[in-house]
């Protein structure tokens, strides 16, 4: 009666073990969900910050002629572009495809304002 018992509890065991495992692998998501990287959130908002200060300062030059808007505008560009790079690597999904698209804009017309002022 035991070895009975015994050979069906091994029986028992060796179903339900592999279908826990399928439902297991089943229920699994098939890819893993983006990694949040350290310090993005803060490094976002200062980057943020720091284009919205040189676009201020760039507005506040823009009726004064000479090298202080050039330099001025050359530095919101560089302020542009690591805005960017920043959001290329912090962001995801649409949200990052749109913002992306807006700083491409921005450093194109900010290039092509600093052809048109900047010699």
């Amino acid at each position: 009666m035991l070895k009975r018992f015994v050979l069906a509890f091994l029986a028992f065991i060796g179903l339900i073990v592999p279908a826990a495992l399928l439902l297991a692998l089943l229920a699994a998501p098939a890819s893993p969900a983006p990694l949040e990287r350290p310090g993005c959130e803060q490094t976002l908002a200062g980057s943020i910050a720091k284009v919205t200060a040189m676009q201020a300062r760039v507005q506040s030059l823009s009726a004064a002629p000479g090298p202080a808007i050039c330099k001025a505008t050359r530095l919101y560009f560089l302020e542009v572009v690591k805005a960017r790079a920043v959001t290329a690597l912090c962001k995801n999904g649409p949200d990052r495809e749109r913002e992306l698209g807006r700083l491409d804009a921005d450093v194109a017309h900010i290039n092509e304002a600093i052809a048109a002022r900047c010699s």
